[in-house]
């Protein structure tokens, strides 16, 4: 394509949006993957993405479809690098400006965060997903076994190899998170 040359996509037409989306949506994940190494966050940022762009009727692009999405994405993911550095900054700020806040020192909690994380990661996908739609969306096993076509006794297997092996990675932090329930879930 002409550098100087303008190109307009017209993506208020499901059709036209739906096909970006199927085209590049997972190309797009595993660029994303890498500059984060977190999936789901890679995931979010492409999503927030084709969500920016289902709010807008046209958009006018110099280069190819492709070359602007994936710029797009890189973008996205040096801001989310950005405010993930603040955030640590500020935690590291509150920890020193609020060394008694909690009976839970804050760094632990940060580290236990990192830790869950870790540990999720290290789950193979399948096995991750049904954990995150049981642990974080409040599905039932029927649901999730209906949401993603397998078996109730997949999904119960899956759920039981997640919870042995988050249990054997988490295993330093056992008096953490038992402070973490008796103090209702919150540090």
């Amino acid at each position: 394509m002409n550098p100087s040359s303008k190109q307009i996509v017209h993506i208020s037409d499901d059709q036209v949006f739906e096909s970006l989306f199927r085209t590049h949506y997972d190309e797009l994940v595993h660029f994303a993957l890498s500059y984060i190494s977190n999936e789901d966050d890679a995931e979010e940022i492409v999503q927030q993405l084709f969500v920016t762009l289902w709010s807008q009727t046209t958009i006018d692009i110099n280069t190819s479809v492709k070359s602007y999405l994936m710029g797009s994405v890189r973008n996205r993911c040096l801001n989310h690098l950005r405010h993930e550095k603040v955030k640590a900054s500020h935690a590291t700020h509150h920890q020193i400006t609020h060394p008694n806040a909690s009976n839970i020192d804050f760094l632990e909690l940060e580290e236990l965060k990192e830790a869950i994380e870790a540990a999720l990661n290290k789950l193979p996908t399948k096995c991750r997903q049904i954990f995150n739609l049981s642990r974080y969306e409040g599905k039932k096993y029927q649901e999730i076994a209906d949401h993603l076509h397998l078996s109730i006794k997949t999904v119960e297997n899956q759920m039981s190899k997640a919870l042995k092996s988050l249990r054997n990675e988490l295993k330093d932090f056992l008096i953490l998170i038992f402070l973490w329930m008796v103090n209702g879930g919150r540090f």
